[in-house]
């Protein structure tokens, strides 16, 4: 018969054989089953926080789906389940990474963009990040949020708690966070107004000159029949109106081409200019600080360069299409109770067709018009004698008494169209009834 071995306790003695305590014995083995019940508890309790974190990842596709080197969109769930996630997932050699989506900057699509030594540049603006965490690719700069990724049997799987929650650091330089201040204060003021005042400090009304001919003044000026123009309307508005005038030469400002953000995506047309966000030196943004919130009149004033407005002009209006894709994309008119006015001159006659094109872009600014809302002067198609443009161009009276008409047009119009509100009760009229709005689930 086998033995057991228990404990024994010192001085008990029945006859010859040492006798075992029973009631130890009992005890030390309860202690052994509680012992391996605790063991069995902690495993337990490991494994299932293992299971739940496994459970948090969600399918989104197949391994073969994604080339190395490639990227794609996907969304899943947020931890709660009630939002979604836009995701940049990327295959790096095999390897698979998730970032969010949506760049920090202004949510241009990570997953559309051109991948460099495992960094990712954004499509829209440019802004870099590591697709293995989701970090700048520089020091100081924004970062997204990255996610944790799993690839069982060919299936790739993303948790929706972020392993890194993205920071947005960066900020525009200082002159670029003033317009944007100001351009909102302004435009909550105006909505706020019962009735816009006309005086301000004295002066009647602000009237902007914008001069859109080119020369080089440091070497061969030279006389210009719009530029004279536009200098003969501002000094007869100061005369008359008393009003205060400002005249900006696009030659003397260095303003940036426009690079075709509208082209990739609306929402990557923003305002203030990106152009402007990332070059300090570029000084689109006093155009747009004099016409969006100095400004109660503004003139253009162009030659005609073979049947069209001058190339200045054309750089200019191309970087002010973010001031009306705002309205597209934000429903956000930032033109209110503006007046607009042209002079137009040329040696060649289509003063015509280039009065179009500008009345064409600055109503869909948000601009109106006065009576005789443009000027024009031209010596006709054979006049190729330019040097007389200048000489016969101050003999016309008639020019001049156009151009005065024009300045009382715009004035009377700036006037009746502060009093009555006229742009807020068009904007507030045009809100679609809620009966019309789309009906969502």
């Amino acid at each position: 018969m086998a033995r057991v071995s228990v404990p024994f306790t010192e001085g008990h003695y029945y006859g010859e054989e040492k006798r075992p305590n029973t009631e130890l014995a009992h005890n030390s083995l309860l202690a052994c089953r509680r012992e391996r019940n605790r063991k069995v508890e902690v495993a337990d309790d490991m494994l299932g926080k293992q299971n739940n974190n496994d459970n948090n990842f969600q399918y989104i596709c197949n391994s073969d789906q994604i080339s190395p080197g490639q990227s794609a969109s996907f969304t899943i769930n947020d931890e709660g389940g009630s939002n979604k996630i836009a995701l940049a997932v990327f295959n790096l050699d095999g390897v698979f990474y998730a970032i969010s989506d949506v760049c920090i900057h202004k949510g241009g699509p990570l997953s559309k963009g051109t991948i460099k030594d495992n960094v990712v540049t954004c499509p829209w603006h440019g802004w870099k990040y590591s697709v293995k965490d989701g970090r700048s690719a520089h020091k100081g700069g924004d970062s997204v949020s990255s996610y944790p990724v799993k690839v069982l049997e060919g299936k790739v799987y993303v948790s929706p708690i972020p392993q890194a929650v993205g920071k947005k650091i960066s900020k525009p330089h200082a002159a670029y966070q003033e317009l944007d201040g100001a351009v909102k204060q302004h435009i909550r003021n105006t909505e706020s107004s019962q009735v816009l005042p006309f005086n301000r400090d004295g002066a009647t009304l602000r009237i902007l000159g914008i001069s859109t001919t080119n020369m080089n003044d440091k070497i061969t000026p030279r006389k210009s029949t719009s530029e004279s123009a536009l200098e003969f309307a501002l000094q007869y508005a100061k005369d008359k109106y008393s009003a205060e005038t400002v005249m900006l030469k696009l030659r003397q400002l260095n303003i940036r081409h426009c690079e075709g953000y509208y082209s990739k995506d609306a929402k990557a047309c923003i305002f203030p200019c990106s152009i402007s966000e990332m070059d300090e030196e570029d000084q689109m943004i006093e155009i747009y600080d004099r016409v969006i919130i100095w400004a109660d009149v503004v003139i253009v004033a162009t030659p005609i360069r073979w049947g069209s407005a001058s190339s200045l002009y054309y750089q200019m209006i191309q970087r002010m299409n973010c001031v009306q894709n705002q309205i597209i994309t934000h429903n956000n008119y930032l033109i209110r109770d503006k007046v607009g006015a042209f002079i137009i001159t040329g040696g060649q006659d289509n003063v015509q067709h280039v009065a179009g094109e500008l009345l064409s872009f600055w109503s869909q600014l948000g601009f109106v018009f006065g009576k005789f809302p443009f000027t024009g002067w031209s010596r006709g198609w054979y006049a190729e004698d330019t040097e007389n443009n200048v000489s016969d161009n101050a003999k016309s009276l008639a020019f001049r008494q156009d151009i005065m008409k024009t300045i009382n047009g715009a004035i009377e119009m700036s006037r009746l169209i502060k009093k009555s509100r006229y742009d807020e009760k068009i904007l507030n009229n045009s809100k679609p009834p809620s009966s019309l709005l789309p009906i969502r689930d």
